[in-house]
């Protein structure tokens, strides 16, 4: 069959019409299965990959691009038939992986810390398995306690239907775009699990398990996160919640509540920014009788200031420690020296706690770190007793001091000096002010300048070349969270924070702790904004991530944009789209003088070179130019309402930028040269009364808008492609974040990469469809060299507001 199509093609007469109608369906098969990987990816956020609702869509998504391989062979004569070994390689990959997914029904529901399973942090989670594996080294010092596992978190999803109301709440959820809209959404997604029955199974574990532990006395139970990644690569630190003081009968409403904690803003902000999915960390919680301390705080193993790395650092306050976790007190320090006696070296005149009892701490510490293999940092707590509680445990990242260098500047003073060393090192950029309610992103290379380091900050991190706080400490979750993302961070520098103004350029040595004005350091700038542009280590424990969802080939014009380069799905379909689109143009070129009956010139003011290749008698006309109102198509009649709205205007930066420069030197600059298309080549728009296919160049960016709009809507489609540009791959990057939030606010599915952007609406009625396409028309105009525009994260919400307004003078 295949070779009776390819021999087809040979013939002029039927050539076109056979690539034609395989072309359609190429481009109508890849809006289909990017709405599948579109789907995917919101459920494999929420359910693990040996669930039903994974396996089906993935064997369907195989079966899709293998039509599509099939359809690009025919368009490019068998030029691609390795696309269907590396597919076959893939596809064996992925249904292994996917019939070896453990489930989780077989699974215990709760299991005591002194159980073998509770070592298991994939169920038992990272918080309970290291307090597991200390309570095996200190039974006496680790209070005894249970964990509701993993299995029991999901069977409470599924059972309870919860599982499908998180999964529709979730998709398109953007922690990094609109603040409010992702609020109301985190909120709703609480209430839902907070009005949620908790299975009968789940609570009976809950019970049966705490009469094991017998009587918690008056002050009730502790019920804590235990995520699955919590206290391992990322801790996790201070992004959940904790019920205190929990009575008996209140312990289903407490498992209940921890659940909902994993949807507070900063936790699901911390996960994307760490690169973690939802199933990435599915909640355990962990059950232990309260504690009532006459002091508690934090231990490190080794001082992270940076003085001295062999001492080790006590911190101390009256009461429980929660406080001093959270960074919202100062407590007490102490310098314990290692060796056999743990020799107090600094503390305060009046302390909370005795020098025996910090000298056994300091003991144990030690034994922690030795069984442990690392350093670590410690949540204790001594009784009125006098006894000590060992209740977290987490590895230390202390970072490493870097060689001191004045640098340029010589002797002038700092601008501030003094403080506490967080995490050692030094870095410039410019200042980010941030305080209270205050969600603005911050720029990529700041300094973080904020009043105090409360957790919710988290979301600002992975921006921030270094950290500066008027008030804080040592201890508190922001600092661990600043050790964890390696941010070179000074803490407690009072009211002297305030002399850093907003975009002032500063350096910090947080070594030192000393803050300079100006650029002090060559090269540390680069070398920040170098680690700041690594991905983060968290995603990708899902195998289907990189067999099915991951895109390796971002950029079609380099040498490497080839078949045995793909290593997913998402690969194969990327390839598979781009080359059909390359063989559209290539064929369009080719064929424009046998089809001179059918092409005709598109008359207009607007400033594009456009031909129209009429296949099903959408032109009456023999003349070589046609007004657009003359064109009886549909889909093309409701995209030029919007393309010619008079509304719009056209702007054309780049060519006043580069006035009286060469044309050749423009495109080399640029990047025109990297496209499909050269900028005096024509433009193709393929026409019949229901269908349009419109590829076009827009000073250096490329678009492609195709679709089919009928009567009906069951066979309706609008597939939009844009990428590319003049600008920076930042801005290019913004601008395309722009379309993704316009796309989105008009019912599109949208998949970004990068500065590439593919949005589809399939099955929607005519005047659902054709709308759609007007918005596709005035978005290609106001989006054309807006990149020339987009500096930071305020840009996209500004221009967005202004196209959903109507206000398309902003784009001029």
């Amino acid at each position: 069959m295949a070779l009776g199509i390819l021999s087809s093609f040979r013939k002029p007469e039927t050539g076109f019409r056979a690539r034609y109608e395989t072309l359609r369906s190429l481009l109508n098969r890849n809006g289909h299965v990017l709405q599948l990987l579109s789907d995917l990816e919101a459920d494999l956020n929420h359910l693990p990959h040996s669930d039903q609702r994974i396996r089906r869509p993935v064997e369907r998504l195989l079966s899709e691009t293998l039509l599509m391989v099939q359809e690009l062979n025919i368009l490019a004569e068998g030029r691609y038939l390795s696309l269907y070994k590396v597919l076959e390689g893939i596809r064996t990959e992925t249904l292994a992986a996917l019939h070896q997914a453990p489930g989780y029904k077989n699974q215990p529901l709760a299991v005591s810390l002194d159980a073998a399973e509770s070592k298991k942090p994939g169920l038992a989670g990272g918080k309970a398995a290291g307090l597991a594996a200390l309570r095996r080294v200190f039974p006496d010092a680790v209070p005894p306690g249970f964990t509701l596992t993993t299995a029991a978190y999901r069977l409470f999803l599924d059972e309870s239907g919860l599982s499908e109301k998180l999964r529709l709440l979730a998709r398109n959820l953007d922690p990094f775009g609109d603040p409010a809209r992702f609020h109301q959404t985190t909120e709703a997604i609480r209430s839902a699990i907070l009005a949620t029955e908790v299975p009968e199974a789940v609570s009976r574990a809950i019970y049966e398990n705490a009469r094991l532990l017998g009587d918690a006395g008056p002050s009730g139970w502790a019920v804590r996160s235990s995520a699955t990644s919590e206290d391992g690569q990322f801790s996790f630190a201070g992004q959940f919640d904790t019920e205190l003081r929990v009575p008996p009968e209140k312990l289903v409403d407490a498992y209940r509540a921890v659940c909902a904690g994993r949807f507070t803003d900063r936790a699901v902000i911390y996960r994307a920014a760490c690169g973690f999915r939802e199933a990435d960390t599915p909640m355990a919680v962990l059950f232990m009788p309260m504690v009532e301390p006459r002091a508690a705080g934090v231990l490190y193993s080794m001082d992270t200031t940076g003085e001295d790395r062999g001492r080790m650092a006590v911190f101390a306050a009256a009461g429980l420690g929660d406080a001093v976790v959270r960074g919202e007190i100062r407590p007490d320090i102490f310098y314990l020296a290692r060796g056999g006696a743990f020799e107090v070296l600094e503390g305060p005149e009046v302390p909370h706690v005795t020098k025996d009892t910090l000298s056994e701490l300091g003991k144990l510490a030690d034994g922690a770190a030795r069984a442990l293999g690392a350093e670590v940092e410690m949540e204790w707590a001594a009784g009125r007793d006098g006894r000590l509680w060992l209740l977290q445990c987490r590895p230390l990242r202390p970072g490493e001091s870097e060689p001191g260098r004045e640098g340029r500047a010589g002797g002038a003073p700092p601008l501030i000096e003094g403080g506490v060393t967080i995490f050692p090192g030094r870095a410039e950029g410019p200042v980010a002010r941030r305080s209270g309610p205050d969600t603005r992103p911050v720029p990529k290379g700041a300094v973080l300048v904020v009043d105090s380091p409360a957790p919710e900050l988290a979301a600002f991190l992975p921006n921030a070349a270094a950290l500066v706080a008027e008030a804080g400490g040592l201890t508190g979750h922001l600092a661990t969270l600043a050790r964890e993302f390696s941010i070179p961070s000074v803490f407690h520098v009072g009211v002297t924070a305030r002399r850093l103004e907003e975009g002032m350029l500063v350096s910090v040595d947080a070594t030192k702790r000393k803050i300079h004005a100006g650029s002090r350091w060559p090269g540390i700038r680069e070398r920040v904004l170098d680690r700041l542009s690594r991905p983060p280590g968290g995603a990708g424990k899902n195998p289907l991530f990189g067999l099915v969802l991951a895109l390796n080939l971002v950029d079609p014009f380099v040498s490497s944009f080839r078949p045995k380069a793909c290593r997913s799905i998402h690969d194969i379909i990327r390839f598979v789209h781009e080359m059909g689109v390359r063989y559209m143009f290539r064929f369009g070129d080719a064929h424009s003088r046998p089809f001179q009956k059918k092409t005709r010139r598109l008359e207009t003011r607007l400033p594009m070179k456009i031909y129209v290749l009429d296949i099903a008698g959408a032109i009456r006309t023999d003349k070589k130019t046609v007004p657009p109102e003359t064109v009886e198509s549909t889909p093309f009649q409701a995209l030029w309402k919007g393309f010619a709205d008079p509304a719009l205007a056209w702007p054309d930066r780049w060519n006043k930028e580069f006035a009286g420069m060469p044309r050749g030197f423009q495109e080399e600059v640029l990047g025109g040269l990297k496209g499909p298309r050269r900028g005096g080549d024509p433009n193709y728009l393929i026409v019949a009364p229901e269908y349009m296919n419109f590829n076009a160049r827009f000073a250096y960016h490329y678009a492609m808008v195709d679709a089919f709009v009928g009567p009906g809507g069951q066979n309706n489609y609008v597939h939009f492609r844009f990428h590319n540009g003049g600008a920076s791959d930042e801005r290019r990057t913004l601008r395309a974040r722009f379309l993704e939030r316009v796309l989105r606010e008009s019912r599109f599915g949208v998949d970004r990469q990068g500065d590439l952007i593919t949005a589809w609406m399939r099955r929607y009625p005519q005047n659902d469809s054709k709308e759609a396409l007007a918005v596709l028309g005035r978005l290609m105009v106001c989006a054309r060299q807006l990149d020339l525009l987009m500096c930071n994260e305020n840009d996209v919400a500004g221009f967005s507001a202004h196209f959903m307004s109507g206000n398309f003078r902003a784009f001029a």
